[in-house]
């Protein structure tokens, strides 16, 4: 090999392993730590742990399954269809603080604002270009964010469902506890990563399902979801929950991310009626059949939860399954009809006044390429 080949493959190398290296930084923190001292003995108390972690009520309930083989075969036959053909339209405007009724900004993924009563709830809030531990790799997000987290104003909670990145994100929680002050009210045992990310402890609450918080008169009430958690190789060491929020003004139900179960209708029986739902209805598979709604199943557990207006979450801003983009809201919408389910699709970054929602507009379909309705 000649010197100037080596010093290619030298300068190679060196590239490489420099990438590496970006790629790695910040992993560790991101991760989080794990439960110790006073919270672990609190999660140990919980009747849904044992054996040193979370269980659904269900049992045999997987996770994921061990084999991906035939998950990797769907995302290689669907790979043209799992990104959008266009741009994803995103709103941007400012608007000042509602201070009464009650309203959801969904700004993608599984992330709004809820406006209740004039009391501002921030749901898993996730800022960052990817849904990764290393802003390097990993599903990286299709549309900008709609407004820059300091352009939200007051923020008087946020509310997170569960400790995977798409839905706990480091850079985000840590900007929030600075420039908010916003208490953190989490599942069990996620005040662990929010303690080694900076956030006082005095502004953290943990619930088990069934347990909540007051917030400026707003009960945010943690209820059962069928999921799993963890950042690392080490799985469901801490909660999973949807929430259900409620206050003078109305009542909200949260799925977070959840399979189906037949726990709905006694949810609803004990915190409904709601006046909406936000449902997740994107990133399903077969292979994940226990752990996410598909979007008829969505459909189902809204109209067990008695829960009134359908607003569709857990879709459009990351790729994280096979299905095609658009498949999730197109399969919603037939669902909905069927069941006489009322929806609204608003736009990214778009506000929803829930007492009067706007009627459907199929911004989706000019983004996915596909025939625009007349």
């Amino acid at each position: 090999m000649s010197r100037l080949n080596r010093l290619a493959v030298a300068a190679g190398a060196a590239s490489a392993l420099g990438a590496l290296a970006a790629a790695g930084r910040g992993v560790g923190a991101a991760m989080g730590a794990r439960p110790d001292g006073v919270r672990l003995e609190r999660m140990r108390r919980s009747p849904h742990y044992r054996a040193g972690a979370f269980h659904n009520r269900r049992r045999g309930t997987a996770s994921m399954p061990t084999s991906q083989r035939d998950v990797l075969e769907r995302y290689r036959a669907n790979a043209e269809t799992r990104r959008p053909a266009g741009p994803i339209p995103v709103v941007s405007a400012h608007r000042e603080p509602a201070t009464e009724g009650l309203h959801v900004t969904w700004f993608g993924h599984a992330s709004a604002l809820v406006e209740l009563d004039g009391v501002r709830l921030l749901l898993d809030p996730v800022w960052s270009e990817r849904c990764s531990p290393s802003q390097h790799v990993g599903p990286r997000r299709l549309h900008a964010t709609p407004v820059p987290l300091e352009a939200l104003g007051r923020i008087d909670a946020v509310v997170i469902s569960h400790d995977h990145y798409d839905h706990l994100d480091m850079a985000t929680i840590q900007a929030l506890a600075a420039g908010t002050d916003a208490v953190f009210v989490v599942p069990l045992g996620i005040g662990a990563h929010l303690d080694v990310w900076g956030v006082p402890g005095a502004r953290v609450v943990e619930c088990d399902w069934g347990e909540g918080h007051d917030v400026r008169g707003v009960r945010v009430t943690a209820v059962e979801s069928q999921h799993f958690s963890g950042r690392g190789l080490r799985r469901d060491g801490t909660l999973w929950a949807s929430w259900v929020l409620g206050g003078p003004g109305g009542r909200v139900f949260f799925s977070g991310d959840t399979g189906y179960f037949d726990g709905y209708g006694g949810i609803g029986a004990e915190h409904g009626p709601f006046d909406v739902s936000l449902m997740a209805v994107g990133a399903y598979d077969a292979a994940w059949r226990d752990i996410h709604l598909d979007p008829e199943e969505a459909v189902r557990a809204t109209v067990e939860l008695g829960g009134g207006l359908l607003l569709p979450i857990h879709w459009c801003t990351f790729v994280l399954a096979p299905h095609p983009w658009a498949e999730p809201v197109e399969r919603l919408l037939v669902a909905a009809a069927t069941e006489g389910v009322p929806v609204a699709v608003p736009r990214v970054g778009d506000r929803v006044d829930v007492a009067d929602p706007p009627g459907l507009d199929p911004w989706w379909e000019a983004a996915a390429g596909l025939p625009v309705r007349a």
